[in-house]
């Protein structure tokens, strides 16, 4: 019972770190597949330029 609940809390752990870099990384405006934006027929709808 208690190697379930240490891997399931580990796994849990590691995706809330990944969710959390994801939104840093959206709020820094980043690209979350860090591949670039140049080819990417969405890029336009996805980075939108601030009117600020």
């Amino acid at each position: 019972m208690w190697p379930t609940i240490i891997v399931s809390s580990v796994i849990a752990l590691l995706v809330v770190a990944i969710i959390i870099n994801t939104i840093k990384n959206k709020k820094k405006g980043k690209s979350s597949c860090s591949c670039g934006c140049g080819g990417c027929p969405m890029k336009e709808s996805c980075h939108q330029k601030n009117t600020r």
